[in-house]
């Protein structure tokens, strides 16, 4: 496959996600909603990845008490900020539980599974391209614009052709696939491909 082929499919996955995002109304008024709180703060990961699964398999997404990941980049923001943006949302949409992390800061307190502290973070890009699948690597925002910003390291093949891939940057290929039994991703997606991996 030649990458102008690979071009020409990117950039339909990017139309095809962002015509099913402003049509989900739930999703749509959450991404307004958190604009107005923080415009630089991105929705993340699984609501993301499994409003995307849950389209692809014909089954209606219920955003309803779903945990919602929210990032944002800011090595200046002070301690308040985290909790603020987190009340914020709770104050409007309290039945979800939501996850609120300035990426900036994430190796104050994250340690690999050896033990080792990682390093800093230098943007988003960075942060989001360290998560443990290719497909949960995503974040998205609504622009002032009212446009569609979307953070994806990995592109959006994987996530729309239904194939859970390990990404090796952080975490272990058994920690991988703990993470995928154990939130019965499969079972509930059954079209999903998982792709195994040399340890």
């Amino acid at each position: 496959m030649g990458m102008t082929t690979l071009h020409h499919i990117s950039g339909a996955y990017e139309d095809q996600i962002q015509l099913w995002i402003f049509h989900h109304a739930e999703i749509f008024l959450r991404l307004k909603v958190l604009r107005t709180i923080n415009a630089h703060c991105y929705l993340s990961a699984g609501v993301i990845r499994q409003f995307i699964w849950s389209e692809l398999h014909h089954q209606k997404y219920e955003i309803e008490q779903v945990e919602i990941d929210v990032i944002f980049y800011d090595p200046d923001a002070d301690a308040q900020q985290v909790p603020h943006i987190q009340q914020a949302l709770h104050s409007v949409f309290p039945s979800n539980e939501w996850d609120v992390v300035n990426q900036a800061t994430v190796h104050h307190w994250y340690f690999k599974e050896n033990g080792e502290t990682i390093k800093a973070y230098t943007s988003l890009f960075d942060a989001v391209s360290a998560w443990p699948e290719t497909a949960t690597a995503i974040a998205v925002r609504l622009t002032e614009n009212d446009l569609l910003e979307i953070i994806t390291p990995f592109g959006l093949t994987d996530l729309f052709e239904l194939k859970l891939r390990w990404n090796p940057r952080l975490v272990s290929y058994e920690t991988f696939v703990q993470r995928v039994m154990q939130k019965q991703w499969l079972q509930r997606w059954p079209k999903l491909e998982l792709i195994e991996s040399c340890q």
